[in-house]
């Protein structure tokens, strides 16, 4: 009797052992908002080319054809990460939603920019003219970089507010005289308003920046998780800059357009690598990435877009971009 109380208690610990390796086995997905955008697109290639799988971890890319939704579904909790700019991530952590930038996807690298009539030929030639810029936003910011260029005061110019995609037309109407875009509206204005590119982001790099930003509560849940996204993430970089024609098909792929197209849309960009993400992060989180942070925190501020100033060095995540192991 004693050895079959024992043989069932047994076999009731396996059975207790397997459900409980069963359970831990069937985690959520973690769901992670992208839209159409080359620069966030190794997270989409990451999961194509099965490299979340690889390390273990369950992902699943939820794709939104806006950008501002794929903003909302992480406000609201719907997804446990999104692929944003480093301005709007600091927008809803200063509205409250408490999220963590885990590592940096890219920067503008002559996608945008400040196109001209041709008759300003100079940044201190923009002294008197009129200017429209979408305020509040990194444009907004970006073109204040361009005036410290030239040594303009803000104050020394006319700015008008029109959103990005509205400047070409207001341009080609003669109503700006100059506009803050973004390619392919940046050399197309140019070319059809017989102006000029002024100057582009590869004059001031590391101010348009996207990111991965995480759910501050999936971090504590699932650190080991996050790293191993993280992890895929960045060996899906090494697979681009290995395979670019290969890889551009496959992002492209997930965008509905061609290979070529999509290097065209890649080309004013530069992907940031994990090499790229240490360099930015620093040493005892002292990289150039915390002063960015904090120049777009004050900027959004003083421009009323947030009514408090956050802590973007709690915003900025470094440890699984380092490979801390999680406590």
């Amino acid at each position: 009797m004693k050895l079959y109380k024992l043989t069932l208690l047994l076999g009731l610990l396996v059975l207790f052992a397997a459900a409980v390796t069963g359970c831990a086995g069937e985690k959520p997905p973690i769901k992670i908002a992208i839209s159409a955008w080359a620069g966030v697109e190794p997270a989409e290639l990451a999961a194509r080319l099965g490299y979340y799988e690889k390390q273990g971890v369950n992902v699943e890319m939820v794709r939104f054809s806006a950008y501002t939704d794929s903003i909302e579904a992480l406000r609201e909790g719907k997804v446990q990460a999104g692929m944003h700019t480093l301005d709007d991530a600091i927008r809803y952590y200063a509205a409250g939603r408490d999220v963590r930038v885990v590592l940096l996807t890219d920067y503008s690298y002559g996608g945008d920019g400040i196109v001209t009539h041709s008759n300003i030929e100079t940044v201190a030639d923009l002294t008197g003219a009129t200017v429209g810029v979408e305020t509040g936003t990194v444009g907004h910011f970006s073109l204040l970089k361009v005036l410290e260029l030239g040594d303009v005061a803000e104050d020394s110019i006319k700015i008008v507010s029109i959103p990005a995609w509205e400047i070409k037309d207001a341009f080609l109407a003669g109503k700006i005289d100059a506009g803050v875009t973004w390619e392919p509206y940046l050399t197309s204005s140019a070319a059809e308003g017989n102006g000029r590119v002024l100057i582009t982001s590869r004059q001031y790099p590391e101010s348009i920046i996207t990111s991965m930003v995480f759910d501050a509560e999936t971090i504590k849940e699932r650190p080991v998780d996050v790293q191993k996204v993280v992890t895929a993430y960045f060996e899906a970089v090494e697979y681009l800059k290995q395979n670019r024609e290969e890889a551009y098909r496959i992002m492209g792929e997930a965008e509905g357009i061609d290979a070529a197209e999509f290097a065209s849309h890649a080309e004013g960009l530069r992907y940031l690598d994990l090499d790229d993400n240490l360099d930015l992060f620093g040493a005892n989180g002292q990289g150039r990435i915390y002063s960015r942070a904090r120049e777009l925190a004050d900027f959004l501020t003083n421009k009323g877009v947030t009514s408090t100033t956050p802590n973007t060095n709690t915003l900025l995540e470094r440890m699984f971009v380092y490979g801390v192991e999680p406590e």
